[in-house]
Parts: C-alpha cells; structure tokens; sequence
C-alpha cells in the first residue's frame, strides 16, 4: 500500500504550501469578493461555512482531488455496504446499518431488528410499568455502567437533549473507577427502585467490572436474591454477562462490527431510550441515517464531512496546526468536545499505515474544545495572541431557547465576531499588546435547532469525518491498540498496590510515598 505522502497529488500541496503559510485570510477575502458565497454548503437545516480555511482557489481544487485519488467516496461505500474495512482485525464497520443505512448483508439487519424489537418492547415495558422492581413496583432510576463509547454516547446524548425533551426516569452515568463516581452516581438513590445497565463489549473491561461488582453487592444487600432484575447487560460476550447472573431474557447484544465509540446508534443507546422514551431514541439514529446519505451521495466538492477531513489534513500536514477547536456556542453541547476527543483521537491517533507502515506525516492532532461564550475567558486569548495555529470549528444554532431572542443575538454575534477575529486579527501594531495576528483557520457550521434528530445528524457528521481522514491518511480508524497496551500494563501493576507483590526497582520509593500517604507501612 503506498504512503499518501508519495503521490504527486500530495506533492503538489507540498509546493503549494509556502504561499499559503505567507498569505493572510483579509487578503485572500481581498483579492475575491464572492470567497464567503462560494466556499459555504447549504444543507437545509445545516449551513457549513468554510471561507475562514487557509486556502486559495487551487489548493481547495488539489485538496478535493486528494479525497477523490484516496477514494473516500468509495470507501464509504464499502463501509457501509459491510466490508472489513477495519483490515488490522477483518472486521467489518456497520455502526451505519444500526441507524437504518442499508447494507449488502440482510442478516445484518434481521440481527438488527431482532435487538430493536427486543430493545424497544423492554424500553416501554420499564416506562409503563409492566417491567417492575423485584417488590412489583415501578423503576424510578437507571444507571448505566459503561467506560469509554460506552459512557460518553450515553452521557452526551442525556446532557444534550434533557432541557428539550421531558426526562421520563432519572437517567445517570457511572463510568470511572475512582471511588468517586460510583458515589455521585449511586448517591441518594434508592437502589430497590434502581435499574443498572452494564455495557462492555467485552465483559471483562476492567472498570467496567469493578463498578458492576460493587452495584451488585449493594443490589444483593438490599434486596437479596432477586438482585439480577434490577440489572440488564449490552456485551457481544453474552455467556459472561450469564455467569455474572444477569438473565439470557436481559442481554442485549452489541457485535464486533460496531465498536465502542462508533456504539450510541446501537443497544449502548439504552439509557438515552429510558430516559426520552424510544421515539427520540430513533429520531437520533434518522438524523444520523440523514447524515449517511449526504455522505454516500454528495460530491467531494460538495460533502461537509470529506470537505472538514480534508482541512485538517491540510492544516496539520501544510500549515504547521497543532490542535483542533470545537467550539458550540449552545450550552446543551457542553460535552461534545469531550465525545470529540474519544472519537477522533482514538480512531485516528496511530502513527502507521493499515499495512503497518510508519507514516511520514502527522496524523490526527490534538482535539479540545468548551463551549461559546465561556471558552472566549478560558483559551481564546491564547489563539488570538500566542504563538501557535490552531484550527477550530464554531458550532451555533439557529433557534432562540425560550423567550431569549435578545440574549440569543448577542450569543450568535459572539460566535461570528470570535471567528473573524481569529481570521483577521487586529492589524494596528502601535501598541503591540493589543496586536493580534489573525490568520487561524476556522470553519463556522449552523444548524437550525438541537433537538435528538440533530444532535444524531452532527454526531455522524464527525463520524465521517474521522474515517474520511483515516482513508485519505491510510490508517485504520476502529482498532486501538493504544488503550489496549494500558489495560496490560494495570493487570501487571494492579498487585503491587494491593501488597500482593514486590514492586519493581523503578516504583519502590513511588510505592514507599504511596503507601506512606495511604495509612500503609512503607
């Protein structure tokens, strides 16, 4: 498989690189008054700004022949028609056929309906009682235990749509194994009136676990041996979760061609379903099978996901950028940028080729993000004045929340105003402290109002942006090998902080503080 980073295609971008570092956004506006009108997308209910990129006319052209001789399109296809385009393990990547995109394999999708029929008739058995506590009366809570795609998903999907739909049961996320989380998510709840969802593909992720283990425990106290109808596990390891002593009637599956960050669209969107009720839970996957199809038909010149993967390719590998903004000026997107990271930098975080080769160039830079107004007192003065690129998308909504349209007007002004700040700076440099550069790269997307077929449409929208750039770069973005060699190395080191082995030389005096500070004997 040969290097992106040999074609003459790259290359090219390669030459064309110099100009575009030396020239200025207010020049490039400039020198072409329909830049705004012409280097925007109308989708309907999504608008895709991206005037603010660093490119000329020819490097945009070069860039959409980059995505056309790498193929994209075809890979998209090939995706969703059930390949194994995650070639590293020959797995296919079919998270799309779980939002309704068909596939070439019917199975696949009577697998499919099977779990939604059963998903969705255990959903309104619990939300209308039929589906009671051990003691015949009605859930009042649900907590799911997950770690990584598993918790982020649900947790995204509950924060951002809970002052826009009615929260049918008190819905909670417990996915760290600090102590810490287990308490705020089980904290003055009533576990005989609590259902617990545990999600791992695996059954054996290792917080996951932990955190299940204890729920259980207190299950038992509480209510004895009628403990497992207080729980449900979503796992591809279906004997586990058994042996565990959840019922075979209360394991949902999720299979190996659906990994964890790629997950909400399948059972792991449990939680966001209890909490809404089912009907939101499937407007979240139509938005995102909307999304599929801009994806799968759009020209390259015209399809916002290849077009987002393309400008950061060209940031990272031709301007010099070393980080992405995500910036939703909408307080109900406050966890986007954490759900960003996962999908992004652990499906694009690799530094060789599906074909094991080590790749040349950067791959996927460093995502972060908060929301607007409040990231502008937080990191922005860092982008207007410091000393490195950094490209960022700003994410606004349309429709004023309430009766704020006033408050709505200044939010949005906000937004418009940051980003050409950040594109044109401030050129008077008579006091140079208040100099700022301008010239950050900013893409500027609108979508009409956040409601769960929206936030489903943006969720996919990153999706195939992540795997448009894995494509183009020719990495695989579904295995991570990365987390994995973490989970290793804690099973080694797990013992030494339980006294059940010596530590090695280069953590003895680090155990010695260690279990000092902890009430232990050196």
């Amino acid at each position: 498989m040969a290097l992106v980073s040999d074609s003459q295609i790259w290359h090219k971008l390669s030459a064309l690189a110099p100009n575009s570092r030396s020239e200025h956004l207010s020049e490039l506006f400039e020198n072409d008054p329909a830049r705004a009108e012409r280097m925007a997308i109308d989708l309907g209910d999504i608008f895709f700004d991206y005037s603010r990129q660093r490119m000329n006319a020819e490097v945009m052209s070069t860039l959409v022949d980059l995505a056309t001789d790498q193929d994209v399109p075809g890979f998209f296809n090939r995706m969703v028609a059930g390949e194994p385009v995650n070639a590293v393990e020959n797995r296919a990547a079919l998270h799309t056929a779980c939002r309704g995109t068909p596939c070439a394999y019917p199975a696949i999708h009577e697998h499919i309906e099977a779990c939604d029929a059963q998903l969705k008739s255990f959903v309104e058995g619990i939300l209308s009682g039929t589906i009671t506590t051990s003691s015949g009366k009605p859930f009042r809570n649900v907590i799911s235990v997950g770690v990584g795609g598993s918790e982020l998903g649900p947790l995204l999907t509950l924060d951002a749509l809970s002052d826009r739909l009615p929260q049918l049961l008190t819905v909670g996320v417990c996915g760290n194994v600090d102590g810490t989380a287990y308490d705020r998510a089980f904290s003055n709840l009533d576990m005989a009136e609590t259902l617990i969802i545990v999600t791992s593909k695996s059954f054996t992720t290792l917080e996951t676990a932990m955190n299940a283990t204890r729920a259980k425990a207190e299950m038992q106290e509480v209510i004895g041996a009628e403990w497992a109808s207080h729980f449900v596990a979503i796992t591809a390891n279906a004997a586990a979760a058994q042996e565990f002593g959840i019922a075979n009637d209360r394991v949902f599956p999720i299979w190996d061609w659906v990994g964890g960050r790629y997950s909400i669209w399948s059972a792991v969107g449990l939680p966001m379903a209890l909490a809404f009720g089912w009907d939101a839970f499937a407007e979240l996957r139509e938005g995102a099978r909307e999304m599929d199809q801009h994806a799968l038909t759009a020209p390259v010149a015209e399809n916002v996901p290849i077009l987002m993967a393309l400008f950061t390719i060209w940031n990272t590998n031709f301007l010099n950028a070393r980080a992405e903004a995500c910036v939703p000026y909408d307080t109900r997107m406050q966890l986007f940028s954490d759900y960003l990271k996962q999908l992004e930098m652990e499906s694009n975080g690799k530094r060789v080729t599906t074909a094991g080769v080590e790749v040349p160039y950067r791959t996927q830079p460093i995502v972060f993000g908060g929301i607007g107004s409040d990231a502008q007192h937080a990191f922005f003065q860092q982008l207007h004045q410091g000393t490195d690129l950094v490209a960022l998308d700003f994410l606004v909504f349309a429709t004023p929340v309430g009766n704020g349209q006033n408050m709505h007007n200044v939010l949005t002004a906000n937004a418009i105003a940051q980003a050409d700040a950040m594109a044109f700076g401030r050129s008077d440099r008579s006091n140079m402290h208040r100099y700022a550069s301008g010239n950050q790269p900013s893409s500027i997307l609108i979508y009409k109002d956040l409601d769960a077929r929206m936030l489903g449409k943006l969720i996919a929208l990153y999706e195939h942006k992540t795997v448009a750039a894995a494509c183009i770069l020719g990495i695989n973005p579904f295995d991570q090998w990365g987390v994995q060699l973490g989970k290793d190395l804690t099973g080694d080191l797990e013992p030494v902080f339980a006294g059940g082995a010596p530590a090695p030389e280069r953590l003895q005096r680090f155990v010695a503080a260690f279990n000092r500070m902890r009430g232990g004997i050196e």
